[in-house]
Order: structure tokens, then C-alpha cells, then sequence
């Protein structure tokens, strides 16, 4: 649009707007005031008009009711037309509960009038007022030639004698009795009503008519605004078009040369878009994979492993992080490719497809197999030196062989009955084959000594907790071995080991390494005694219960020996693997 017309049309602006909010105020007010108010009144009227002929047809069912019960017996005529004069008379309605209703009779006289008793079966000779007289008369016509009908009369005011005003009201007879009920409204009432309707009406619409006014002046001036807005933004339109141009060759440029494969896919995941990376990732050409799943491109025996899942997440519309599958290259060798993927949903929700993207992850996968592979080589070399360590102090010890290789399974059996994590149980497992390594720099007649030891003698035995954490803590594993070897003597009430240490101080590794040794060595023989049974060792444990022995360790493994027959001198394989 060239700048010139731009200025001509921002100069018209207040032409454009300020003649449809005219022809729409001039509209308005034509409806309003010659088409809506006189309908409103006329409708006001007819509503008014039916209700007072329903109540006077309530009233009449009411008679006819009476009528009824006069017919069965139930009630002489007299007793009949009393009561239904008790009763209609007695009725009241509207906002004062003024009005009422009327009975005359074909006499003409009148029956019932709960404002004019005096009236009441009076003779029509004895009435001196002529209107009285000639109101009867006119409701006995209508009667005889339409049964029922509306009539305008004048009237007093409710319960007001002196006070008389024009009336409308709806008469029907009941002819068993000679009777006519009716029952009226004040016209003045209606409009006076309509009135007050009228006049919410122009206040309303004088209010609706300011507000469109504004609203009106308002557009015209946020208009003016915008216009003046549109010229500038005309004028830096060129600049924002050449700059959106480098941009958008700048993005094509970043996809087509990133090393992973961009794409998308509609919602049952065939590819729509993709870009040239996809040719060197498996050899196949945008054409060639276009309208094709991901699935289509995997080795046909791998094909339906993955299906099932990959389809699950499309129905689903969850994202793609680090979904990993075999593909075959067009050249036949197999790419395994990370897929990484958002979807894309519509403004209803529903799923339109996926945004994502694909790298080759071939040579990381084979770099991580290596490096499994080295881990394992390691873990079973690690397995190996440290029997061999643990079986270097056996040598010294015959006594005691085997006794190292039975606490690793009952401290690991106890720990995986107290659900610990595989890899604190794998820390546990190295730790207690290795808790007695520190007697290897102990004489070997103490260990091998057939009578009880000296009081000196077994403080020289206890240094074997603190031997073994001086060979081991430069041995740099995985978990705190030295540390649990170097606290498999400590007690809960601080009565232990080196360091005496208490509760929490202590590792929860040594506490149950603790457990598993009072066990195993109560329960072998040793030089100096005989074995003094496992009823013995149990026994021991129950008594600490708490006080020297962690709760939940001596609850663990008690149910393993007295609930599930736990062989705690079994045939010395671990049972961590």
C-alpha cells in the first residue's frame, strides 16, 4: 500500500466510523420508542387482562367444587352457597392483598362484596344509585349472551369508598346458582405500572446511548492511533521483511548443516519434513523416507519389538527422550539412533504430530559397551584380590578359615532381608571378607593360642580393627570399606573398639557386620572353645537388642534364621551375586 493512501485513509478515519455509530444510535432509538415500548405495553396489558381471568376462573372452579358436594348430598344448597361465600370472600391478592373478588346474582343483586356490605342482598329496588343499577344490568347481558367477558366500569378504590376510579374486570356466570363471579384490575394500576416500565426503559437506553457514544468516540480515537501506527509500521515494514528474510536462511542454514537429523511427523509418525542430514545418518534421501515411520527403517527382526512401544507413545502423545533403536542404513549396516521428540497439538487438544530430532549414537553405544565391558574386568579383578587379601590372613589363621567368607553371606543375606540398595550390599560384601585383615600383622600364636587369652594378650588381638583400616585406606574403593573394617568392633552403647563410638557415629554397614560376626563366631569353633551353638548366638544378639546392637539388623536376622532356615555355616559361596 503506498504511503499516500495510507495517510488519505487515516485522514478519513473518523468519516468511516462516526456515521455507522449515527445510523446505529438513530436506529436504536426508532426501536426503542416506536416498535419495542408500545409492544412492552401492549403485552404488559394482555398478561394483566389473562390474570385477572384466571383468578376469576380459579374462583368459578371453586363454586363448582361446592356445587358437587351439593349434588352428593354432602351439603344442602343453603349450606353449600354459604360456604362458598365464606370462602370467596375471604381471598385476597396483589402487592397489598387489596384485591378480591365479587359475587351478584341474576336478580340482579349482590351476593358477596367484602368492601360494600352494605350491598349485600339488597333488593335491586331498594339500590338508589343508578350506576349500581345500571353496572348489574350490564353484567346480567354479558352473562346471557357470552357466558363470560371482560367490562370497564367506574369503581371505588379498593377498600376506599369516597374514591372512585376506572376498572376493567372479567365476569363469568354459574348458571346452577344464577351466579356471577368476577374480579378486576384499576387501569390507572396498569399505568401507572407501565409507566415506571417506560421510564427504566429511557433511562436505560439514554445510559446505553452514552456508553455507545464513548465507545464510539473511543474507536474513533484508538483508530486515529492505530492508523498513525499502521504508517510506521509501513514505513519499517521493507527493513522487518529483508531482516526475516536472513533469518529464515540463517535457521535453513543451521539445519542443514547440524550433524543430527531434524524432523517431523504427522500423528500416526510419518515423516512430512526432513532435513538432508538424514541422507548421511542412514543413506536414504528425503523422498525415500517421506510418509514413512521411523519403524519402517529398522531390520525386520527388530521391527516388532519396537513397534508396540513407539505406537503406545503416538496414541498417547507423550514426548520422545532418549528413545533408542537399531536402524538399518541403505547400505545394510545397522545405526543406532537417539530419538528425541516433542508433539505438536492442536488448539482442541488434538494430537497433530511431532517435532524432533535423530543422532547417530552408534560409536557411544560401542564406546559404553567397551567401557562395560572394562568395568566387569575390573569388578572381577577387584573380586579376586581382595579373596586372595582375604585368604592371605586364612593362611595365618586355620582356626578361623572360612569364618571371613560366612559373615560376607549372612551380613549380605541381612542386608538385602533390610532391603538395602545392590550397591551399598556390594561395599558391605568386600568389607566383610576383608574385616579380619588387619590379624595378618598379629603373632600367629595369639590367633592359633588353645587357652583363653591374657588380659594383654587380646588388647593386642583388638588392634587387628585398626590394622585393617590402616592396610586398606589407601586402597581407593568404591565405598567406605576401611571405614566399615575399622568399625566392625564399635557398639551401639560405646562399649566397642577402637574409638568406642556410639548410635549414629557408627556406619549402618558395620552395624550389620557387627551382627553377622557375633553370629558366625559364637557359632564356630575356635582353639581356646569348643562352638557354643547358634541358640547360644542368637541369644546374645536378642539380649543386646538395642543396646548394643542396632534393632532393625538383630530383627533381620533372626527372621532369616528362625523364619527362613538361613544356613549361616553353609558351603562358603557368597550370596551377593
Amino acid at each position: 500500500m503506498p504511503e499516500k493512501t495510507l495517510i488519505k485513509l487515516s485522514n478519513t478515519t473518523s468519516q468511516r466510523i462516526a456515521l455507522p455509530a449515527v445510523l446505529t444510535i438513530v436506529l436504536y432509538v426508532i426501536v426503542i420508542f416506536f416498535i419495542f415500548i408500545p409492544h412492552i405495553e401492549k403485552s404488559f396489558v394482555s398478561r394483566k387482562k389473562e390474570m385477572i381471568k384466571e383468578l376469576t376462573e380459579t374462583v368459578w372452579s371453586l363454586l363448582e367444587s361446592y356445587r358437587e358436594r351439593e349434588l352428593s348430598g354432602e351439603l344442602s344448597t343453603d349450606e353449600a352457597k354459604l360456604r362458598a361465600v365464606l370462602r370467596i370472600g375471604k381471598l385476597r391478592y396483589g402487592p397489598e392483598k387489596k384485591d378480591y373478588f365479587w359475587i351478584t346474582d341474576i336478580t340482579p343483586k349482590m351476593i358477596l362484596h367484602p368492601y360494600r356490605p352494605e350491598l349485600q342482598n339488597k333488593k335491586f329496588s331498594e339500590i338508589k344509585d343508578k350506576e349500581i343499577k345500571d353496572l348489574y344490568l350490564r353484567f346480567n347481558d354479558l352473562v346471557k349472551l357470552h357466558g363470560a367477558g371482560y367490562i370497564d366500569y367506574m369503581w371505588q378504590w379498593k377498600d376506599e369508598a369516597g374514591k372512585m376510579m376506572p376498572k376493567q374486570s372479567y365476569i363469568k356466570g354459574f348458571e346452577p346458582w344464577g351466579w356471577i363471579v368476577g374480579t378486576g384490575m384499576y387501569t390507572d394500576d396498569i399505568y401507572a405500572e407501565i409507566k415506571a416500565i417506560r421510564n427504566k426503559l429511557i433511562a436505560v437506553s439514554i445510559g446505553i446511548l452514552a456508553v455507545v457514544l464513548m465507545l464510539s468516540l473511543y474507536s474513533i480515537r484508538q483508530t486515529m492511533k492505530a492508523d498513525r501506527e499502521l504508517l510506521r509500521t509501513f514505513l519499517e515494514r521493507k527493513k522487518l521483511l529483508e531482516s526475516l528474510k536472513k533469518s529464515r536462511e540463517r535457521f535453513k542454514s543451521l539445519i542443514e548443516t547440524t550433524s543430527d537429523w531434524i524432523w517431523e511427523s504427522d500423528g500416526k509418525g510419518r515423516f512430512t519434513y526432513s532435513s538432508p542430514r538424514v541422507e548421511e545418518l542412514i543413506g536414504f534421501s528425503i523422498e525415500d523416507i517421506m510418509n514413512k515411520t521411523i519403524i519402517d527403517f529398522l531390520p525386520m527382526h527388530l521391527r516388532c519389538l519396537y513397534r508396540e512401544s513407539y505406537e503406545n507413545m503416538l496414541v498417547l502423545g507423550k514426548p520422545f527422550k532418549g528413545f533408542e533403536v537399531t536402524g538399518l542404513a541403505k547400505n545394510g549396516k545397522d545405526v543406532v539412533l537417539e530419538i528425541n521428540a516433542v508433539p505438536v497439538f492442536s488448539e482442541t487438544g488434538g494430537l497433530l504430530g511431532y517435532r524432533g530430532v535423530t543422532r547417530d549414537i552408534t560409536l557411544r553405544k560401542m564406546a559404553m559397551e567397551a567401557l562395560e565391558k572394562s568395568r566387569d574386568s575390573l569388578h572381577a579383578n577387584l573380586e579376586e584380590t581382595v579373596k586372595s587379601l582375604a585368604s592371605a590372613e586364612e593362611k595365618r589363621d586355620p582356626y578361623t578359615a572360612g569364618h571371613q567368607t560366612r559373615v560376607d553371606r549372612l551380613a549380605c543375606a541381612i542386608a538385602r532381608e533390610l532391603e538395602l540398595p545392590e550397591k551399598q550390599i556390594e561395599g558391605l560384601h568386600f568389607a566383610s571378607l576383608l574385616h579380619d585383615i588387619g590379624k595378618i600383622a598379629l603373632p600367629s600364636e595369639f590367633l592359633s593360642k588353645p587357652t583363653v587369652l591374657s588380659l594383654q594378650e587380646h588388647e593386642i588381638i583388638k588392634c587387628h580393627a585398626e590394622n585393617g583400616y590402616d592396610i586398606l585406606k589407601n586402597i581407593h574403593f568404591p565405598w567406605p570399606v576401611a571405614e566399615i573394617v575399622h568399625q566392625h568392633h564399635e557398639l551401639l552403647d560405646g562399649s566397642g573398639y577402637p574409638k568406642g563410638l556410639k548410635g549414629e557415629d557408627i556406619l549402618f554397614e558395620a552395624k550389620i557386620l557387627t551382627v553377622a560376626d557375633v553370629v558366625e563366631a559364637m557359632s564356630s569353633h575356635r582353639p581356646y572353645r569348643p562352638s557354643l551353638g547358634i541358640e547360644a548366638s542368637l541369644d546374645e544378639i536378642r539380649t543386646g537388642r538395642g543396646i548394643k546392637y542396632d534393632e532393625a539388623v538383630v530383627d533381620a536376622c533372626l527372621n532369616l534364621i528362625l523364619e527362613k532356615n538361613f544356613d549361616i555355616l553353609g558351603n562358603g559361596e557368597s550370596d551377593l551375586h
